[in-house]
């Protein structure tokens, strides 16, 4: 199989079906485009979702923090507790791990969200750290990804491809300067690391938005076919209002990379009904996010996305950023 997520056929076909007992209290259980498991404790809801960290050695620790919970704060649940196994190889000294660990607690701290466990394992099934998280978080409510509305406006916040462009100025800085990419581009690119969690926005809009969700591996193309899938709607985004940063453009240009279909955590897809789209848009002014109306959600037509003359008839892009790992 090829190197990313496994595609929505697969899945249907040997991993949705599979899930062991029915219990009652799974109000949302595997779906595709739905970032976190949804358990009834009775009157308030467990948000629990896991990731595997596979695209960075650098960042690893941070974005063990980062992106699990992101898929828990989408959810409109405050992240609260993540549980980490660490898989280094062989040939990784103590100095690797105390990276990890480092940044693991940094963003840990920055995000109120404590460490309650895990594992921590050296191993030859391993080429590169490897990094398994689960977050969890309990709230009275939740947003779902397919909650989406015709009528809806789409709100994107930060820019496509920063995740992706935070790894490329850092795991591969060398190559990207070889390839001409200027400098300061590369070293701004560095601090989007810290741009990456979408905990502050997603909480600032739990009780407005009808459908949040956190687009990674596919980009931002993905991120909004997964909406639509899920909704049984279709989205039409005008690529003039999609943000892409300059040092986004410059760095996957520079390794032919679509900055709309590779990794965008950091970014908050969400949907408002027209009548609290004012609202939306100054909550997130509030808690200084910066964000664009990129389109509308449409009844469900022959597509699931259109951006622009690009139009995405399946919930599934093939991101070619794991192609610098062959």
């Amino acid at each position: 199989m090829k190197i990313g997520k496994v595609p929505p056929e697969v899945l249907e076909r040997l991993v949705w079906g599979r899930r062991g007992a029915f219990r009652k209290e799974v109000v949302v259980g595997p779906a595709l485009g739905e970032d976190a498991a949804i358990i009834d404790l009775g009157g308030r809801y467990l948000a629990v979702h896991t990731d595997p960290i596979s695209g960075s050695v650098k960042l690893l620790g941070y974005l063990a923090a980062y992106v699990p919970t992101n898929d828990v704060a989408v959810r409109g649940v405050e992240p609260m507790w993540l549980s980490v196994a660490v898989f280094l190889p062989p040939e990784a000294d103590e100095g690797v791990l105390d990276v990890i660990t480092g940044q693991l607690d940094s963003a840990a701290r920055e995000l109120g969200v404590a460490v309650v466990g895990g594992h921590t394992e050296v191993t030859t099934a391993v080429a590169r750290p490897l990094a398994v998280v689960t977050a969890m978080g309990v709230g009275s409510r939740y947003v779902s990804t397919s909650g989406a509305r015709p009528g809806d406006y789409v709100i994107m916040t930060k820019s496509a491809g920063q995740e992706a462009a935070s790894i490329l100025a850092t795991d591969f800085e060398e190559e990207a300067l070889r390839r001409g990419v200027d400098r300061s581009a590369v070293e701004k690119a560095k601090e989007f690391i810290r741009r990456i969690s979408v905990t502050k926005e997603a909480l600032a809009l739990a009780d407005v938005a009808t459908a949040m969700h956190d687009p990674t591996e596919g980009g931002l193309a993905n991120g909004l076919a997964e909406v639509a899938y899920a909704s049984g709607v279709s989205i039409a985004a005008d690529p003039g209002r999609v943000t892409v940063y300059p040092e986004v453009e410059a760095l996957c240009r520079a390794f032919g990379i679509d900055p709309l279909e590779t990794l965008s955590s950091g970014v908050l897809i969400a949907t408002v009904p027209p009548d609290r789209l004012a609202e939306a848009e100054e909550r997130l002014r509030k808690v200084g996010v910066s964000h664009s109306v990129i389109g509308r959600v449409a009844p469900r037509g022959d597509y699931l996305v259109k951006i622009g003359e690009r139009t995405y008839v399946k919930p599934y892009v093939e991101d070619k950023f794991f192609s610098l790992f062959k």
